[in-house]
């Protein structure tokens, strides 16, 4: 993917002011609080929001001047705009038109989970379900970048990552190069190879999803939702007690998981800095479930009264936020040994 663009947009208080040189990736996100802009680059990028000045180019193409119909870039919005006088199948169709006949409309279909809805007119669908057949009609046109703003936004959590993890399979399948929009850490972990940061309609940072999130000097550090995606492979699944043990290199981690993993490989677990205790001693009798041997690697002041530790976990890095008093009570040093406790039902697997 190679992809620039130089754009600046007024709005009020709020100024968009992007000049990007997009990493290469399969899967690029685009991630960031409400209102940072994600939304706004991707109708540049499509040719919907267009002003003088702005500069695009996309595979060495020059696409600033070229109407939307030109630029073969293809967009699925957060609400699924489909024609509502065509069926589920028409949509499709009508989208397959402008493909290769890399896929067939049913074949789409089963592999997003609505093969059942196809005769069904698109007005009476659910919200998940347009999105489902939003994202199979821009796939079946084959365009040669897909822009996809929030497409799993009105589906359940469970759902959200199965689709993740087809969408992923389609996109390595097609070679399709694909910009991705959310603020959900698992959907971009899961899903994108490259991340940006949007903040307050700037570019903060680039880099892997990884290692994003792991940074303590960017303005995710001092959100109350800060934290990382853990890698882990299992080990167990009891399903009586919907319990999961996972392996981290040497490590094991208890997760809750209502039902056994949908998909084979690596599990990415989200841990939250705010639900990790820190000992610099093993804790002897509590109801913790989970202690992960870690290595002090930082310690940052993110808000007033409040501390954020960036640990080594093997290869992988954890977040834990503490109080300031605290970490002085700890008297932590750099390299030092420390403790993360975990409790069980505080991690939520991809189950």
């Amino acid at each position: 993917m190679s992809l620039y663009l130089k754009a600046r947009r007024d709005f009020g208080p709020f100024t968009l002011a992007c000049d990007l040189a997009l990493p290469p990736s399969r899967i690029l996100g685009l991630f960031g609080p409400s209102g940072c802009g994600k939304s706004t680059l991707l109708r540049i990028i499509a040719g919907l929001d267009r002003a003088p000045g702005d500069a695009l180019r996309w595979q060495g193409r020059e696409l600033a001047a070229l109407p939307p119909e030109a630029r073969r870039i293809g967009l699925v919005f957060q609400d699924a705009r489909l024609f509502p006088h065509l069926s589920v199948l028409g949509n499709l169709q009508l989208a397959a038109r402008k493909g290769r006949g890399r896929w067939q409309p049913e074949d789409l279909a089963a592999r997003l989970g609505f093969a059942e809805l196809l005769g069904q007119p698109a007005h009476g669908l659910s919200g998940g379900q347009r999105q489902r057949v939003a994202l199979a009609r821009a796939l079946l046109a084959e365009p040669d970048l897909l822009l996809l703003d929030e497409p799993f936004s009105a589906l359940d959590r469970r759902s959200r990552i199965h689709q993740a993890h087809v969408l992923k399979g389609l996109q390595q399948e097609s070679g399709i190069p694909m910009i991705f929009v959310s603020h959900a850490m698992e959907e971009v972990s899961l899903l994108c190879d490259g991340l940006v940061l949007l903040a307050e309609g700037r570019v903060e940072a680039k880099g892997t999803p990884e290692e994003i999130f792991a940074r303590t000097d960017l303005s995710l550090a001092s959100r109350d939702d800060v934290g990382v995606m853990l890698s882990a492979t299992l080990s167990h699944y009891d399903e009586h007690e919907q319990m999961a043990t996972l392996r981290l290199g040497e490590q094991t981690l208890m997760v809750t998981m209502e039902h056994a993993p949908d998909e084979a490989g690596p599990l990415q677990i989200k841990v939250a800095a705010r639900d990790l205790v820190i000992a610099t001693e093993p804790i002897v009798h509590s109801s913790l479930s989970n202690c992960l041997e870690t290595r002090l690697l930082e310690v940052r002041e993110v808000r007033p009264g409040q501390t954020l530790l960036q640990l080594a976990l093997g290869q992988q890095i954890l977040l834990a936020r503490i109080t300031s008093r605290s970490a002085q009570r700890l008297a932590l040093t750099p390299a030092m040994r420390l403790y993360a406790y975990i409790k069980a039902v505080s991690l939520v697997g991809e189950g």
